[in-house]
């Protein structure tokens, strides 16, 4: 599906021999009582350093978007990693959105703003891409930068008029948008079964936006040796924020409905809201070059957001629930709906570290994290509705509603992918929750 990767220069196996046991020894060292906030001995930071570094040797794997078959009722968006918008009509050259011309195998890489971006790809070097621009959308003006903003003004204008139109033939205002996670660059047909789940609780056909963007991939190896996490965490506020910049101009009448897997939560939270969570230096980044403090957030009557084992921070996200542009103009989130599960390998990092390297505590309900964060938002706005529906177990069985209980039963769901989540028996509760 159009994706690309580098070689990896480091070998797998010495990586994973060296991070069990480092996880191992510091999990035996550390996991009493006594050291609730331990200092890492000087031996157990050089092993660290050593895991990091090789980490970062392996290049990042970004996806290039390859526009899916259009269907009647379904708007398919797609996002580069600066949370561009792919021009429908328009294909991208794989040769210079990866710097292949370049020759340069140091620029290949996430650090260069120019890898792996629409802008670079389509108006720095492929001067066909240019002329097509120009031409297909009427743009004359020669400052390359320009054309491509102006461009993508077209093209949300486009989507906008498509979406509405949409609700109009289908006689409905009921709008719901699918957001898959990291490490998924082909989510196609789990959007088609969660379609179809969701017109059969509904009874009646919504019309669905299905989101496409950059959250990178592992192409079959363990995502937690390729070094895609942190960026993918980063992509997804950019993307929010250019999804952010769809939904605050559709009709303030549609019933907005957000349904979310895994890292998906980040790129929904960032469009509806202003979360605080990131370190002071990025935080810095999206307001000055992303311009977060300027992009308008959605204003339709009745917002409802529910997400399947968000791989976010729960209270440090939705504590800023209320930080919408522009300012003091309140929020219009009505539900806030989180399927967790406490066995998830994905969001509880191997039932160890949901808290830690880049926190997934939400989707784990690591320490409480899911009561707390339903208490931060309602302290907030009493008026918004929270629900957590447990996901644990793959049957219902209301007598093992602790982790302790739990851990005894032979219906532990460990995986993480988002089919599995709508094969639990609680996947009903967790859509009534949402949408009745």
């Amino acid at each position: 599906m159009g994706l690309k990767h580098e070689s990896t220069e480091i070998k797998f196996p010495l990586i994973l021999r060296l991070q069990l046991e480092i996880h191992f020894t510091l999990y035996l060292k550390f996991k009493q009582p006594e050291h609730p906030k331990p200092d890492l001995p000087m031996r157990y930071s050089v092993l660290l350093f050593f895991c990091f570094f090789c980490s970062c040797v392996v290049k990042t794997r970004q996806v290039l978007q390859i526009p899916r078959k259009d269907e009647s009722g379904v708007i398919k968006l797609y996002f580069d990693r600066e949370g561009a918008l792919y021009p429908p009509d328009l294909r991208i050259n794989p040769y210079y959105f990866y710097l292949e011309h370049l020759h340069k195998r140091k620029l290949a890489k996430y650090s260069n703003p120019e890898y792996a971006t629409l802008e670079t790809a389509l108006t720095k070097y492929d001067s066909l891409s240019v002329l097509a621009i120009r031409q297909e959308y009427k743009l004359q003006d020669r400052d390359s930068m320009r054309l491509f903003l102006r461009m993508q003004d077209v093209v949300r204008k486009g989507i906008v008029g498509d979406i509405e139109r949409n609700l109009t033939q289908n006689t409905t205002r009921d709008l719901v948008l699918f957001i898959h996670g990291f490490n998924d660059p082909t989510p196609d047909a789990f959007y088609y079964s969660l379609r179809k789940n969701i017109e059969a609780h509904l009874h009646s056909k919504p019309v669905f936006v299905e989101v496409y963007w950059d959250g990178l991939t592992a192409l079959g190896d363990n995502p937690v040796f390729t070094n895609i996490w942190s960026y993918a965490q980063s992509n997804s506020a950019k993307v929010g924020l250019g999804l952010r910049n769809i939904l605050n101009k559709l009709n303030t009448n549609t019933r907005l409905t957000i349904v979310t897997h895994s890292l998906g939560a980040s790129v929904a939270t960032h469009a509806l809201f202003n979360p605080g969570k990131w370190p002071e230096r990025f935080q810095e980044e999206l307001e000055r070059e992303y311009h977060s403090e300027n992009i308008a957030t959605p204003k339709q009557k009745d917002i409802r957001i529910g997400m399947l084992a968000p791989a976010i921070q729960g209270i440090k996200v939705f504590d800023h629930i209320d930080y919408t542009i522009p300012e003091n103009t309140a929020p219009t989130i009505t539900r806030v709906i989180i399927g967790f599960n406490h066995f998830d390998y994905a969001v509880t990092k191997g039932g160890l570290f949901a808290s830690y390297f880049g926190s997934t505590a939400l989707g784990a309900d690591d320490k409480g994290e899911v009561a707390k964060t339903m208490a931060a938002i309602k302290e907030i706005n009493p008026k918004i509705k929270t629900v957590g529906v447990d996901f644990s177990l793959t049957r219902k069985m209301d007598s093992l509603t602790t982790k302790k209980l739990q851990r005894k039963s032979p219906y532990k769901q460990r995986e993480h992918g988002l089919q599995f989540y709508q094969q639990n028996e609680h996947f009903a509760d967790f859509l009534s929750a949402l949408f009745d």
